[in-house]
């Protein structure tokens, strides 16, 4: 052990040989430096510190430095788990669609002409009511046109019963060949007379052709119609049972539904395709229809085809002339994955939304997007129906961080 013991100090003592140059060399630097700092000038004090002070000083500067830097490192920095909301993506079938703005209009629109002349001496409606098909919406005053009838009822009366007297003194060989063929001419003419004059009294009472709302009278009673070959217009009357909504799609929509099935026949969607009608307080497209109508070019003014919905309107909520928002489905159904739009996030990269993996933590998964259904938008690519999707809370949520999910279910989409 002894041995041991000197062998160590004879190795202390060699070792000291060789660095005590090194420490003196330090040693003197340091004093020279202390030297060097007590001849500054401090404002803040009236005097010049010594070099022991400053050396002191300086001492305890270094060691407060790696006391905060020792404890600092000690420290382990965790975030606490964010709380978010999570929910598997809505697996539904869907139908491609495009949406346009459309305008109502009338399926018939008839104008009421008087046909006869003579004072209009009722008027049977109220402005802008609904009418039944037969209801009484005009008169022309009847007098003269009823005592045309009963003049020509008599003519004719007396012409049948002449026609009837010569065919019997006829077969008595009591008269003439000709003057029963006189008698048949009376006659006839007398029945087309009569039916003429019934006629002009028919057109003084002016009806409804079919259900519809009426327009407003254009004229009042005790206006005098004096008719022309085009007649005197009273009113307008509309059919609005079924009803139509015209609409256009752009081109680039058009080349879409020739993309979905380039096979078809172009007017193949006529009287087939469904379309859907939504007025300004409408939430969606609560009026169902399908498509009656394609134009047979593409405007080279506004670039758009127009078609044209017919809509059964039984409640009569689709008035002519009103804004329609108008969408029409097409392609085949097919089952697709949906997503809150809000959930989605865009950057330089692109598309993606936060998902969550085994550990409950942020992962960034890029997607590709389709179809957009209002609130809800499909993804094409990137999600599966097992995915853990973040919907709300992602705001503060980085790539790897842990949190805390709250899990929910989508409500299914209506589709109109």
């Amino acid at each position: 052990m002894k041995d041991l013991l000197l062998k160590a100090k004879l190795l202390l003592t060699e070792l000291w040989g060789h660095l005590r140059p090194l420490w003196t060399s330090l040693l003197s630097r340091w004093n020279a430096l202390l030297t060097k700092l007590s001849t500054v000038d401090i404002p803040f004090l009236k005097k010049k510190l010594s070099p022991r002070t400053i050396g002191i000083a300086i001492v305890v500067l270094i060691a407060i430095i790696a006391l905060i830097f020792l404890k600092s490192c000690g420290k382990t920095t965790t975030k606490p788990p964010i709380p978010v909301t999570t929910a598997l993506p809505l697996s539904q079938e869907i139908r491609s669609f495009a949406t346009s703005d459309g305008v109502v209009d009338p399926f018939l629109t008839v104008n009421l002409d008087a046909r006869v002349k003579g004072y209009l001496t009722k008027i049977g409606f109220a402005d802008g009511a609904m009418v039944k098909k037969g209801d009484l919406l005009f008169v022309i005053e009847q007098d003269q046109y009823i005592q045309e009838v009963n003049f020509k009822k008599a003519i004719y009366d007396e012409a049948k019963i002449e026609y009837g007297r010569q065919k019997s003194l006829l077969k008595e060989n009591a008269t003439s060949q000709a003057a029963v063929d006189k008698a048949l001419s009376q006659y006839q003419q007398s029945e087309a007379s009569l039916t003429l004059a019934k006629i002009n009294l028919g057109y003084t009472e002016i009806r409804a052709p079919f259900d519809g709302l009426m327009g407003r009278h254009l004229l009042d009673v005790g206006t005098y119609l004096d008719t022309t070959s085009k007649g005197v217009k009273l009113a307008t009357i509309q059919q609005i049972s079924p009803i139509y909504v015209y609409f256009s799609v752009n081109e680039r929509d058009f080349l879409k539904f020739e993309e979905i099935d380039k096979n078809a026949d172009k007017k193949s969607n006529v009287n087939t395709l469904p379309v859907f009608a939504g007025l300004q307080n409408d939430k969606g497209y609560p009026h169902e229809g399908v498509l009656d109508y394609a134009a047979n070019l593409i405007s080279t003014e506004t670039g758009s085809l127009q078609l044209r919905g017919i809509f059964k309107n039984e409640d009569s909520t689709l008035i002519p002339g009103l804004y329609a928002r108008v969408m029409a489905q097409y392609g085949k159904p097919r089952q697709a994955l949906l997503v809150p739009v809000t959930a989605t996030l865009n950057d330089q990269v692109g598309d993606y939304v936060y998902v969550l993996d085994e550990a409950k933590r942020a992962q960034r998964q890029p997607i590709k997007l389709g179809q957009r259904f209002e609130k809800y938008v499909e993804v094409t690519e990137g999600l599966t129906a097992s995915s853990q999707v973040v919907i709300n809370g992602f705001i503060n949520l980085s790539v790897n961080q842990v949190t805390n999910p709250k899990a929910v279910t989508l409500e299914a989409m209506i589709l109109k």
